[in-house]
């Protein structure tokens, strides 16, 4: 069991990181419960805590309805961490969610620059530019994709 009063704990960092672990102890049975704990440990962090922003944005991304708010948690992380390729990335699929394609395709394209290696930025980005008839950008990215899967 834990410990559902991470006040206790003598340290805005040592409550930071209890409430993170109570969000990720409740993520599958209560996410909205999840969701509460993640944002009161992004608060409570004396510096900004990075997988907490990670997971709540993915947490929030998964009711397409919440992509908006999973959007603006991922600026605000990439305000702290601005050459993730991860935040990035999760940036790039809320836009794809919300059909703000060019947006996506741009963010997408951030991520790549900072790691050319993301695969899975590649094939979400090949997808993208089908969707816009950008045929020859589509082969390049897949075939991409196709290299760094095997």
């Amino acid at each position: 069991l834990f410990d559902a009063t991470p006040e206790r704990k003598n340290t805005a960092a040592a409550q930071a990181q209890e409430r993170y672990e109570l969000a990720e102890q409740l993520l599958a049975a209560d996410p909205r419960a999840a969701e509460r704990n993640y944002r009161r440990a992004i608060e409570l962090s004396p510096e900004p805590f990075y997988a907490a922003y990670v997971d709540l944005g993915a947490l929030l991304c998964e009711d397409e309805h919440q992509c908006g708010e999973a959007l603006r948690v991922f600026d605000q992380a990439l305000e702290h961490f601005p050459d993730d390729a991860v935040l990035h990335f999760n940036r790039a699929v809320a836009l794809d969610t919300m059909g703000r394609l060019d947006e996506a395709r741009r963010s997408y394209e951030q991520c790549l620059a900072i790691d050319p290696n993301y695969a899975d930025a590649h094939h979400n980005l090949a997808i993208v530019l089908d969707k816009r008839g950008d045929r020859r950008g589509l082969i390049r990215h897949l075939n991409a994709y196709r290299k760094l899967s095997n």
